[in-house]
């Protein structure tokens, strides 16, 4: 397992975003008014969709923001690779802050591998944390910095999130991939 580049998945995100960014401002709201609408619950699926659009775009097929639904096509293991994860690193940062910092690679990378194919949401939440565990400083400093990057928007009046969040959101697609070096699978199913 290889330590994040830093550069390079800022570089993939800010490149990724050039490619399509009215699908990718799409797919994110979609994103968050899905999961706003259903308390978070159907957050998993729809960000296990958006990891699969972005390696289609990345196998140079055109993608539609609407691809952020193939999530659901495993909907049992995104939902608990994203949903538990995130109570895990939440449990972290009210553990005085500093566990939730150290595994705040956690949640991005469990949806990347059931995304890549797999199909039991809590191995993947297992294989995640051994790829956080084996890259525990760059995956951290890698994670601050997509954090801040697709955070950034919200200075602007909160719109520019729009523009933020996708890049931020690609470069976490890009931490994982390199973290877990590709994933159990490669991707095959559009």
């Amino acid at each position: 397992m290889a330590a994040p580049d830093i550069g390079s998945c800022l570089s993939a995100g800010i490149d990724g975003f050039k490619k399509n960014p009215v699908a990718h401002i799409l797919a994110v709201v979609l994103i968050g008014v899905v999961g706003g609408v259903s308390a978070g619950i159907l957050s998993g699926p729809m960000v296990v969709g958006y990891m699969r659009m972005i390696q289609k775009e990345e196998r140079g097929e055109a993608v539609e923001f609407t691809d952020v639904f193939k999530g659901f096509d495993d909907f049992v293991p995104a939902l608990l690779a994203v949903l538990l994860s995130s109570l895990i690193v939440s449990v972290g940062f009210m553990l005085c802050f500093v566990p939730g910092l150290l595994i705040i690679g956690l949640v991005p990378t469990a949806a990347y591998l059931v995304a890549a194919g797999e199909k039991d949401g809590i191995n993947a939440i297992k294989r995640a944390f051994e790829a956080v565990k084996a890259n525990l400083l760059g995956t951290v400093i890698c994670s601050l910095v997509l954090s801040i990057v697709g955070s950034l928007g919200a200075l602007l009046c909160g719109v520019g999130i729009f523009l933020t969040l996708p890049i931020g959101m690609i470069g976490f697609y890009h931490m994982a991939r390199q973290i877990t070096d590709g994933g159990p699978l490669a991707i095959t199913r559009a």
